[in-house]
């Protein structure tokens, strides 16, 4: 399989055969950066509707679809960065309009966090008021991580009612490392 640079160091290797040391030099610096590449990315998410959540609710986003890199443990709901860079991270909830589980009063609502090593990054909040009205949030954070950061997403206070996570729309975390950071 040829790769774009594997192909200008193939062009490259043809050029400069008559002068080892200074194609050598080039290859190593060249190389560097593909070598050292491990990509991260993961995407989860809750599998079935449920019901309301206490305070402090840590969401266990059940289902793995993508865990490159193994940093997100559906047994915690918890990302671990396996090195430090620059991340994205994704999470979306999605709030009923209808009892779910048999409940009755309250509709679904809920605040969600984004937390970082227990320090607050970002929040998202999903409210109904009536009968089949529904309403979905997304929130979005870049965060630098150092290696073994934990990111996660709870709930603020207790949320009431429903909560859907089907083809309707799922509840989900997703995040990836956008590029390695020197923390030299």
């Amino acid at each position: 399989m040829s790769t774009p640079n594997r192909t200008i160091l193939s062009m490259i290797e043809k050029e400069h055969l008559h002068n080892e040391d200074s194609k050598s030099q080039f290859v190593r610096r060249f190389l560097a950066p593909e070598v050292s590449y491990n990509p991260v990315a993961f995407y989860a998410y809750i599998s079935k509707d449920f019901g309301g959540v206490g305070a402090n609710h840590i969401f266990l986003y059940d289902t793995e679809v993508t865990n490159q890199g193994n940093g997100y443990s559906k047994h915690t709901g918890a990302f671990t960065a396996p090195s430090a860079g620059l991340y994205a991270f994704c999470y979306t909830a999605f709030a009923s309009g209808e009892h779910v589980f048999g409940e009755s009063g309250d509709y679904g609502e809920v605040s969600v966090q984004l937390v970082h090593n227990g320090a607050y990054k970002g929040s998202i909040h999903v409210d109904t008021e009536s009968n089949w009205e529904e309403d979905m949030a997304t929130g979005f954070a870049i965060l630098v991580l150092q290696t073994g950061d934990v990111v996660f997403t709870k709930s603020e206070s207790g949320g009431p009612g429903s909560f859907h996570s089907s083809d309707l729309g799922r509840w989900t975390f997703s995040g990836f490392r956008i590029s390695y950071l020197d923390m030299v």
